[in-house]
């Protein structure tokens, strides 16, 4: 436990280092934009890579994958039901923000402090199929029931998936698995070396991107959306822990990921469906700090160091 929280509170210190440093004028929201792509498109995909070093796919990978479809699925599901007498743009705004999640910036960086290498892989193939949701069908099908001006095409929804370096090097990553294909090994090691970085320039950037402004008219719609988060993920969690037939390992992981936070770009696709921007990167903000906490008590109570 000791282990536990020493850790957690180092992430914790990474955060408010990055909202300090902010406050006092050393780094402003413009880093934050600079940090986001070297994370995005450098560090991170960099640990993806090094996490698949020793990853041997079998047939029960197959699993985290379909989960990621699952989970995204039965929230829209269940958010169009609870919202369909809601005003168009309003059901945009909890399907953006109510479905999907922020893996690759917050979850996957502090989960790999916690879990060997082939163990962080299994985020990464949720994460394949939560990406395809959140960057096309979810936003879809936001755009649709907003009756937004501009519905994405499918051309759009590829080059929304396909400019994604993460996503790219997800997908690239499990068909070299799947084939039984490897990098040389000090490909890994170089990628390991770059990859190292990214759990303190993603925390560092979660407390650069840290605000909270927001008006009294609008906490009931981020309650609202906080309660369908955190209600699904508690069913999701108990799901994969007590019934998926996969290693001990893999269930605590996939009952972890669904606590992580809103996608990053939630507040961008908010916007297009009509709805106030400013409420979403509220929402975004108060999120994160809130799923490292719940997912660090979980790792407390799981007994992992």
């Amino acid at each position: 436990m000791e282990g536990i929280l020493i850790k957690a509170f180092g992430f914790l210190f990474m955060i408010l280092l990055g909202y300090v440093l902010k406050r006092i004028g050393l780094f402003s929201a413009k880093d934050g934009d600079v940090i986001a792509k070297l994370v995005l498109k450098v560090t991170l995909p960099m640990a993806i890579i090094s996490n698949f070093a020793s990853l041997q796919f079998q047939p029960s990978h197959l699993i985290p994958i379909a989960m990621g479809f699952a989970t995204n699925f039965v929230v829209i599901g269940l958010v169009l039901i609870l919202t369909r007498k809601m005003a168009p743009a309003r059901r945009g705004f909890f399907l953006i923000n109510g479905a999907g999640y922020n893996l690759g910036l917050c979850v996957l960086p502090y989960l790999q402090s916690f879990f060997p290498p082939e163990s962080v892989g299994i985020i990464c193939m949720f994460d394949v199929s939560n990406a395809m949701m959140c960057f096309g069908i979810t936003f879809t099908i936001a755009m649709i029931v907003a009756g937004g001006e501009h519905k994405p095409t499918k051309k759009e929804i590829a080059h929304i998936l396909f400019s994604s370096v993460p996503f790219v090097t997800y997908l690239v990553m499990i068909v070299m698995a799947v084939l039984n294909l490897h990098f040389f090994t000090p490909v890994y090691t170089v990628a390991g070396m770059i990859g190292q970085a990214n759990p303190f320039l993603a925390m560092f950037l979660i407390g650069l991107l840290f605000e909270v402004k927001f008006e009294r008219s609008q906490v009931r719609d981020m309650v609202e959306v906080i309660c369908i988060r955190f209600s699904t993920a508690i069913l999701f969690a108990l799901f994969f822990y007590f019934c998926l037939p996969v290693p001990l390992e893999y269930r605590r992981i996939l009952a972890l990921v669904v606590f992580g936070p809103i996608l990053s770009v939630g507040p961008v696709y908010t916007e297009r469906c009509g709805y106030s921007r400013s409420v979403a990167a509220v929402l975004n903000s108060i999120m994160l700090p809130v799923s490292l906490f719940v997912i660090t008590v979980l790792l407390v109570v799981m007994g992992i160091s």
